[in-house]
């Protein structure tokens, strides 16, 4: 009679034995894990690599104009030879960007050429009051401000930054801030309102958004 190892494993132990049949599953489901989540991360880099080398979509017509004007104001900059002449080109720089957001509103109101030559005056009197944006002038003595409310507010930091300042110069610069600052309220109000008689309620919410209307 032929004598069985004790050590010897066969099949059909390998079958019935549960807890081999345990980890072979383990084993198993391991290794089809670690392939499936190597074929996503290869999937992934793959549609990567796709992705950049597809082309980038052409600029519109609009974005390549804004970009040239760009570049154009950056090369005055670099061969500006004087101050004067760099605050100059900045200068030209703010008013054609104010230029370039009220244009941007039109197709956001979905309004006709016929219909934006009486909106855009309205809308870039209510933007030029509601935000003057920066405001300094060449004076004798340096930069100054230009709008009536900064230059209010300038006379009134000076005073108020000196050791000893007189307070009845004070009180009188005070008042003309703020009287100046309740005009130039009022004359907001008033474009808001000019702007808001030609606008329907959707036109409306838009420029609510804007923070161009109240």
């Amino acid at each position: 009679m032929k004598l069985r190892c004790p050590n010897t494993v066969t099949d059909r132990d390998r079958i019935t034995d549960p807890t081999f049949s345990r980890r072979s599953a383990l084993a198993a489901s391991g290794l089809s894990a670690v392939a499936l989540l190597s074929g996503s991360a290869l999937g992934q880099t793959a549609g990567k690599e796709a992705d950049a080398k597809k082309p980038a979509p052409p600029l519109s017509r609009e974005s390549q104009e804004r970009a040239e004007a760009y570049k154009a104001f950056g090369e005055r900059m670099r061969n500006a030879g004087s101050k004067e002449e760099r605050d100059q080109i900045m200068s030209e720089q703010r008013a054609w960007q104010r230029e370039m957001e009220v244009e941007s509103l039109k197709g956001e109101l979905r309004v006709s050429e016929r219909e934006w030559r009486v909106v855009k005056p309205r809308l870039e009197a209510v933007r030029n009051l509601a935000r003057p944006g920066a405001t300094v002038i060449q004076g004798g003595a340096g930069a100054q401000p230009k709008t009536e409310v900064d230059r209010r507010r300038w006379e009134l930091q000076k005073l108020v930054q000196e050791d000893k300042p007189d307070m009845g110069q004070i009180k009188t610069t005070l008042a003309a801030y703020r009287a100046a600052k309740e005009k130039a309220k009022q004359e907001v109000a008033k474009a808001q309102e000019s702007l808001r008689q030609v606008m329907d309620l959707r036109q409306e919410a838009v420029l609510v958004l804007r923070d161009l209307l109240d």
